[in-house]
């Protein structure tokens, strides 16, 4: 995309067109840009060095001003006189959960902000478990998001182009058919920068009529789930509908499968970047622009990625994702086990960001054995070998049974079934009797996602 034409940036000031002067909130958007533009390339100490100051400080508001952690100073024994480094984080700090952080509500909000970060508002995660999480943030954690955000959209895409956003919405906006068309891409792009137009719908829209909707609309880029973008490109397989002008898909909030990839690749002819954040930290990694890793957020939040003894993993290991967001002083999270496992990787695009190079999915949906063991079962790479299944949904009927219901171009053979079969058997780790049944499509949750795993057994 090296041709396309530079981002032109919106004045607010009459009777400047250029260059541009923007308004307050853009030009904090703007000035965090700039910074973000240079610490990409930053050497990888140099980078750390300034993450650690960044912690240092958190640290000494958050004893200073959080009851959860001031009590607890002593017990840890953390001298903020000295350089605090990852060491000090892995010794000191325990990891905190996601029931902990349900637990102790206000005893992680802290006492006294800095009026200059802004209002204070609530957010919540989806509660997957039943039991959202309720995350207090202020104007100075939004601003992170939009920068981070026009990162994004400047790293892989065109913003004079439109750009289809398929995501929940409250009540009736965006319904079909109509959805709803803006001028600009929304949010701080409305503010920072020029863009081409936007349309929304909401998800919860029938797939067949987001495919209509999206013929009318002609975008050249489309933002939904992966869920989503893959059952629409299930659809436009079958129905051999075509989007003319589509260069990309951008997926958000929720696990990317290289099946949705391929989908994508083979039937919509383009490629999918993905975004990895969540309600309660913001950004935590984006896609590189030359290849399908995803680059930490380090100016944002610090990473760990840890395996079973607390040790970081290296290039090729899977661990746990641990996450210390670094400006949110209103309700600090240090050292958050967010449920995610993640892949740590390298990439050769020259940016010293670390390095995910695939997210493995969630804990938050562990298998429990007749036995009582408990553990996580990936469905990465599940299909590999199995480009007739288009999609896929393992149901835990009963404690010795699991379905798994297919969406397919053609059904499985014998050999393929028993093959697949081994393959769940195996990372169930149990000898459960499978069976296999076939869908036009597979159900949505209330919230627009596709879930790999439901347990519908008395074992739930």
């Amino acid at each position: 995309m090296a041709d396309r034409r530079p981002p032109q940036f919106r004045t607010a000031v009459s009777g400047l067109k250029w260059p541009a002067m923007p308004a307050r909130h853009a030009a904090h958007t703007m000035a965090l840009l700039y910074q973000l533009e240079h610490s990409q390339w930053l050497p990888e100490k140099e980078l750390e060095r300034l993450q650690f100051r960044q912690i240092q400080l958190l640290l000494r508001h958050a004893f200073k001003t959080v009851p959860y952690y001031r009590e607890r100073q002593e017990a840890w024994g953390i001298d903020l006189e000295r350089t605090i480094t990852p060491e000090t984080l892995r010794r000191h700090i325990p990891i905190l959960t996601r029931p902990e952080i349900q637990d102790l509500g206000d005893a992680l909000v802290s006492e006294e902000v800095p009026d200059s970060h802004g209002a204070r508002g609530e957010v919540f995660t989806s509660g997957s478990t039943g039991r959202p999480i309720k995350v207090v943030k202020n104007e100075l954690s939004e601003t992170f998001w939009n920068a981070l955000t026009v990162r994004d959209h400047l790293w892989h895409r065109d913003p004079n182009l439109r750009l289809a956003s398929i995501r929940p919405l409250a009540g009736d906006m965006a319904s079909y058919p109509d959805g709803k068309l803006i001028d600009n891409w929304g949010g701080m792009m409305a503010h920072a920068l020029a863009t081409g137009p936007s349309g929304l719908l909401n998800i919860g829209t029938r797939i067949e009529d987001q495919v209509e909707w999206l013929q009318r609309f002609d975008p050249a880029y489309i933002l939904t789930y992966p869920g989503n973008i893959q059952a629409i490109a299930i659809y436009c397989e079958r129905h051999k509908v075509r989007f003319p002008n589509l260069v990309q898909v951008h997926t958000i909030s929720d696990l990317l499968r290289p099946e949705v990839r391929t989908i994508c690749r083979d039937v919509l002819d383009v490629p999918v970047i993905d975004a990895y954040s969540s309600a309660e930290v913001g950004y935590i990694a984006l896609q590189c622009p030359t290849s399908e890793n995803l680059h930490i957020q380090s100016e944002s939040v610090y990473v760990e990625v840890l395996d079973e003894n607390g040790n970081d993993c290296q290039a090729g290991e899977v661990g746990e994702v641990v996450i210390t967001s670094l400006h949110n002083l209103l309700m600090p999270l240090l050292r958050y086990a967010i449920g995610d496992y993640a892949e740590v990787g390298h990439c050769d695009c020259g940016r010293t960001l670390p390095v995910l190079s695939r997210i493995m999915g969630r804990t938050r949906s562990m298998v429990r054995l007749p036995n009582g063991d408990e553990f996580y079962v990936s469905f990465q790479d599940l299909l590999t070998g199995y480009d007739m299944i288009r999609q896929f949904q393992v149901v835990r009927r009963g404690p010795e049974a699991l379905e798994m219901k297919l969406v397919v171009t053609r059904e499985l053979d014998d050999a393929e079934a028993g093959q697949l079969t081994k393959i769940l058997q195996q990372r169930f780790r149990h000898p459960f009797a499978v069976s296999f049944s076939y869908h036009d499509e597979i159900p949505r949750s209330a919230g627009g996602k596709f879930e790999d795993y439901k347990d519908e057994s008395a074992l739930a």
